[in-house]
C-alpha cells in the first residue's frame, strides 16, 4: 500500500512537471519524446538526424464502430495554414483579448433582454448571436450527410493522404446542397462570411462584423481601457507585425449589403448618458494623438502624458462605463481633457457644436475642481496626491486654452500651495517628480510674462497659508520669486557647477538655487536642460527686483511687502552681469541620446533620429536666443533695434522645424514662448509677417485659439510701436501693465500637462 501511494505521488509530480502536447510531429509522437513543434522540421529530429514526419495528422480518432478493420481517421484542417493564420490575425485584431469574455457576457445580456421577435441579431465585435429558425426537413440532404460520415468517396480520398485543399474542395462539393451560404439557419453575417470564404481562394476576405470597425460604440469593450478600443497598431498588440484593419481585406458586394450604416459621429452607447459622455472616446483619442503633440517636442512614449495623464483618463472612462463612482479629482481631469479636446476639434473642423460641448465640459470640470479643493487637505485623504495634482494641472491648461489669465494664475497658485503643503515633505517617486517638473516648467514661462503682482490677494493668501502651516521649512526657495541671497554672485559659474543634494534638487521648487542636479527630468520631458530653466528663473527674479526698485522710486506703497528690501544698484549690476554671462555661454545637451535612453525609447529614437533631433536642436537654439532677448529687454531695457539679429534667428529656427516635420504642431512652451518673445521685438515688416504666418499655421493645425489669441496680443504691440514716436521702446510688459490684458498672454505657457 505504501509503495502504491509513493508511485501515485511520483506520478502526480511528473504530471505537474511535464507539459504534454498533442501537436508534435509524427516522428516525435511515434518515439514518445517531447517535440518543440518547430517548422519545417523540429529540433529533436534535426538533433538525432531523423526525418521529421511533419504535422499532417494533428488529431487521431479511434472509432469504436469501425468493425474489425479499426479504421483510423484523422481530422484535416479545413483551410490552409496561411488562410488560418490570416483569420486568426483578423480575430485577434477584431477584439482586444482582454475584452473577449466581456463581449460574450454582453451578448448573453443582450439576448436575455431581447424581445420575442423572430428576427433578433446581436453582434459585438466578431461574435454574434441570432434566433435560429427550424428549417423544414430536407430528405435529399440526409443521405449525403450520412455518406459523408461513413463511406463517402471524397472522405476516403482525403483519408488516403491527398492535400488538404483537395479534401476541402471535395467536402464543399459533396455538401453543396446542404451547406449553403444562404442557409436560413445562419445569421446574415455568417452567410456573408461563408460566401466570402468559399468564393475567394487566394485571400480570406472576411466581412466586417457589425459594430467592429467602430468598436468604441460598445461600452463593454471599453472596460479594459481606451487601448482596447483603439486599433492594435496604436496599442501594444502588434508591435512586430503589420496591423490589420478593414482595408486589408476585399469584401464581396453581397457581404457589404448587410453591413450597418455607422454614423460619422462616433458615440458611446450607454444606458446612462449623464454618466458617460457620448463623445468621450473620439475626444480622448484626439487628445492622445493630436493635443499631446503640443505638450513636448519629444516623440517618445515615456513622457508624463503617456505615463500618467492618458492612462489616468482611460481609467476614468472605463470606471464610468462600468458604473463605478469616481472622486472629484478624477472627474476634474477627465472633463478637463474632454473640454480641451473638444475646443481643439472645434477649431480644426470649424464646428460650433464641438465648441459648445467644450464649454459644457469645462463647466463640469470647474464644478468638480471646486468640490475637490474643499477636501484636498483633509486627513485621511479623500483622493491621491497624484490625482489632485493632475487635476490642477489639467485645469491650468484648460484655462490657458480659454485665454483667461486670471484663472490660469489662480490654478497655478492652487497647484503651488498643494505641492508645498502635501508634496515637498514626502518621499517623491518618479511619477510625482514628473508632475512637479511639468508644473515648474509651465509656471516659469507663465511667470515670465507677469508683471510684479506679488501683492495680489490670492498670492498673499497662498503665502500666508504656507507660512502658517509650518511646512515652509521644506521649501528651499522663496515664496515670492525673489533673488537668493548668494555671496558668490561674482562667480556664478562656480556656483552653477556645484552639485545639488537630492533634497535640495527636489525641494528647490521654482529653481532659485544655482547648481547642477543630475537626476533632473527636464531633458527627458521637454528636451531642455535644467540650467536653462534656472537662468530663466533667475532672470524673472532679477526683473522683479528691478520693478520693486522702480516702484519704490515712484512712490508706489501698495507693492510687495518686501519692496523695502530692494537691491542696491551695485548688487543689481553684479547679479545682472553674472546672469548675462551664463546666458551667452549656454550649451545644448552634449549627449541627446539621454533624452531617449533614460526613458526607455532609445531604439525608437534611432528610427526617427533625423527629424526628432533637428526639431530638438532648433527648439534649443530658439530658446537660447529668446532667453537673451528676454534678458536684455527685461533687465537692461535694450532698444529693440539691437536685438533684430536674434529675432531673425528665432524665426529661422521655427521655420526649420516646420521643414523638418511639417505634420507636427510645434506648439510646446519652448516654441511658443520663444516665438512670442522674439515676435514682440520684431521691427522688420517681413519678419513680422513670418511670425504672423507661423502663429496662424499653428492655430489651423491645432484648432486651439491660444495661438490666435497670442497673435492678437503681438499685433497690439506692433500697432503700439507704429503709433508712438519712440515706439521701439515699447515692450509686451508695458502693454500688459497698461491694458491689464486678461487674454492672449495666458496662452504663452502653451505647454501643459
Amino acid at each position: 500500500m505504501q509503495q502504491s501511494q509513493e508511485n501515485d505521488r511520483r506520478r502526480d509530480e511528473l504530471g505537474t512537471l511535464r507539459n504534454r502536447s498533442f501537436g508534435g510531429c509524427a516522428t516525435c509522437r511515434k518515439r514518445h519524446i517531447k517535440c518543440d513543434e518547430g517548422r519545417p522540421t523540429c529540433s529533436m529530429c534535426q538533433y538525432f538526424g531523423l526525418e521529421c514526419g511533419g504535422y499532417e495528422k494533428a488529431l487521431f480518432f479511434n472509432l469504436k464502430n469501425a468493425g474489425q478493420e479499426r479504421v483510423v481517421r484523422f481530422r484535416r484542417p479545413l483551410l490552409t495554414e496561411a488562410e488560418r493564420k490570416r483569420m486568426s490575425d483578423w480575430l485577434i485584431s477584431s477584439v482586444p483579448p482582454k475584452s473577449a469574455l466581456r463581449i460574450l457576457a454582453q451578448i448573453d445580456t443582450d439576448c436575455d433582454d431581447a424581445s420575442s421577435a423572430p428576427d433578433v441579431h446581436v453582434f459585438h465585435g466578431p461574435f454574434g448571436a441570432f434566433r435560429s429558425k427550424q428549417p423544414e426537413p430536407q430528405p435529399q440532404c440526409q443521405p449525403q450527410l450520412t455518406t459523408a460520415s461513413t463511406t463517402s468517396p471524397s472522405v476516403q480520398e482525403s483519408e488516403s493522404g491527398e492535400s488538404s485543399s483537395t479534401a476541402t474542395q471535395e467536402l464543399f462539393d459533396s455538401n453543396d446542397g446542404c451547406f449553403s451560404s444562404s442557409d436560413p439557419t445562419l445569421s446574415p453575417w455568417t452567410q456573408d462570411l461563408v460566401q466570402a470564404i468559399y468564393n475567394q481562394s487566394d485571400q480570406i476576405s472576411v466581412p466586417a462584423s457589425p459594430e467592429f470597425w467602430n468598436l468604441v460604440i460598445d461600452p463593454a469593450c471599453l472596460g479594459g481601457g481606451l487601448e482596447d478600443s483603439l486599433p492594435m497598431s496604436e496599442s501594444q498588440g502588434f508591435a512586430s507585425g503589420p496591423s490589420l484593419s478593414s482595408q486589408n481585406y476585399h469584401f464581396p458586394s453581397e457581404a457589404q449589403q448587410n453591413w450597418p450604416i455607422i454614423g460619422q459621429n462616433i458615440s458611446l452607447a450607454t444606458s446612462n448618458s449623464d454618466v458617460v459622455p457620448q463623445d468621450a472616446v473620439p475626444l480622448l483619442k484626439h487628445y492622445a494623438t493630436t493635443v499631446i503633440t503640443l505638450m513636448t517636442p519629444l516623440q517618445h512614449t515615456k513622457t508624463p502624458w503617456h505615463i500618467l495623464f492618458i492612462p489616468h483618463i482611460k481609467h476614468c472612462l472605463a470606471a464610468l462605463t462600468l458604473g463605478e463612482q469616481l472622486d472629484h479629482a478624477h472627474l476634474t481631469a477627465f472633463y478637463g481633457a474632454l473640454a480641451i479636446s473638444a475646443f481643439s476639434l472645434g477649431g480644426v473642423s470649424q464646428c460650433q457644436a464641438w465648441i459648445a460641448k467644450g464649454k459644457a465640459y469645462r463647466q463640469r470640470a470647474r464644478e468638480h475642481v471646486r468640490l475637490m479643493l474643499q477636501t484636498a487637505y483633509l486627513v485621511p485623504k479623500v483622493a491621491k496626491y497624484k490625482s489632485i495634482l493632475m487635476a490642477l494641472l489639467t485645469m491650468v491648461q484648460l484655462s490657458m486654452f480659454a485665454g483667461n489669465r486670471d484663472q490660469t494664475d489662480c490654478y497655478f497658485l492652487e497647484a503651488e500651495k498643494f505641492i508645498r503643503l502635501r508634496g515637498l515633505n514626502r518621499k517623491k517617486s518618479r511619477k510625482i517628480r514628473l508632475l512637479h517638473h511639468c508644473y515648474v516648467f509651465e509656471r516659469l514661462f507663465h511667470e515670465s510674462t507677469m508683471p510684479n503682482d506679488e501683492n495680489l490677494p490670492q498670492r498673499v493668501h497662498v503665502r500666508q497659508v504656507i507660512e502658517s502651516s509650518g511646512l515652509a521649512v521644506h521649501s528651499h526657495d522663496s515664496l515670492s520669486f525673489r533673488l537668493p541671497a548668494l555671496t558668490q554672485w561674482s562667480n556664478l559659474d562656480e556656483a552653477m557647477s556645484k552639485v545639488k543634494s537630492q533634497e535640495l534638487g527636489e525641494n528647490d521648487l521654482h529653481l532659485e538655487q544655482p547648481g547642477e542636479f543630475p537626476p533632473t527630468l527636464y531633458p527627458e520631458i521637454f528636451g531642455v536642460p535644467e540650467p536653462w530653466m534656472l537662468l530663466l528663473s533667475l532672470t524673472i527674479r532679477l526683473g522683479k527686483e528691478k520693478e520693486n526698485a522702480e516702484d519704490k522710486h515712484n512712490g508706489h506703497s501698495d507693492r510687495d511687502r518686501d519692496s523695502d528690501s530692494t537691491l542696491p544698484l551695485q548688487d543689481f549690476l553684479v547679479r545682472a552681469k553674472a546672469i548675462e554671462r551664463r546666458i551667452n555661454r549656454l550649451q545644448p545637451i552634449a549627449d541627446k541620446s539621454r533624452v531617449y535612453s533614460s526613458s526607455g525609447d532609445l531604439q525608437q529614437s534611432h528610427n526617427n533620429t533625423g527629424s526628432d533631433l533637428r526639431v530638438l536642436d532648433n527648439m534649443l537654439e530658439a530658446v537660447q536666443h529668446a532667453l537673451a532677448i528676454y534678458f536684455y529687454r527685461r533687465i537692461y531695457d535694450v532698444d529693440s533695434s539691437m536685438l533684430q539679429q536674434r529675432v531673425a534667428s528665432v524665426r529661422d529656427c521655427l521655420f526649420r522645424c516646420e521643414h523638418a516635420d511639417p505634420t507636427v504642431v510645434h506648439g510646446s512652451a519652448g516654441f511658443i514662448w520663444s516665438a512670442f518673445i522674439a515676435a514682440c521685438e520684431a521691427d522688420d515688416p517681413e519678419v513680422q509677417v513670418c511670425f504672423s504666418q507661423w502663429f496662424k499655421t499653428c492655430a489651423q493645425r491645432s484648432g486651439l485659439t491660444y495661438f490666435s489669441d497670442t497673435l492678437e496680443s503681438i499685433d497690439r504691440i506692433w500697432q503700439e510701436k507704429r503709433s508712438c514716436p519712440d515706439g521701439k521702446g515699447v515692450t509686451w510688459l508695458d502693454l500688459m501693465k497698461k491694458e491689464k490684458l486678461n487674454k492672449g498672454f495666458g496662452s504663452i505657457a502653451a505647454q501643459l500637462s
